[in-house]
C-alpha cells in the first residue's frame, strides 16, 4: 500500500471536516439570498476601492515615488489579484467567501501599505 502523499491527505482531512461539521458546507436559498448576495457585492466593490484608493494614495507619495517602481508593486499586485472585482457572490455561499476574502486582502493592502511606507521613511 502507497503512502498518502501531502496534498491527498489534506483533501481527505479537509473533506472529513466538512462531514463531521455540516455547517462548514454553506449553501444559499430562500427569501433572504437575494439580499445577501447584493449586500456581499456591494461590499466586495467598495472594499476593492478601498484597497485602489490605498494602493494609489501610497504610490503617490512623495518618498514612495522616490524609491522607485520596484517599491510599489506589492500594493498593485494586492489591488489587481483583490477579489471584490473578480469573485462572484452567486457561486452558492451568498457570497460569503467573496465578503471574507475582500476583508482579507483589504486588510493585507493596509498592512503593506503601512510596512512601505514605515521603511521608506526609516531609509530617508
Amino acid at each position: 500500500m502507497r503512502p498518502l502523499s501531502f496534498r491527498r491527505s489534506y483533501l481527505l482531512l479537509a473533506a472529513a471536516a466538512v462531514l463531521m461539521f455540516p455547517a462548514l458546507a454553506v449553501a444559499c436559498s430562500g427569501p433572504g439570498a437575494p439580499a445577501a448576495i447584493f449586500h456581499a457585492e456591494r461590499m466586495g466593490w467598495i472594499l476593492w476601492i478601498a484597497t485602489l484608493v490605498l494602493a494609489g494614495g501610497s504610490a503617490l507619495m512623495p518618498r514612495m515615488r522616490a524609491r522607485g517602481r520596484r517599491n510599489r508593486w506589492p500594493m498593485f499586485l494586492l489591488a489587481v489579484l483583490h477579489p471584490g472585482w473578480w469573485m462572484s457572490a452567486r457561486s452558492g455561499d451568498c457570497g460569503q467567501s467573496l465578503l471574507e476574502g475582500s476583508y482579507v486582502f483589504t486588510a493585507l493592502t493596509v498592512l503593506v501599505a503601512a510596512f512601505l511606507v514605515w521603511r521608506s521613511r526609516r531609509a530617508a
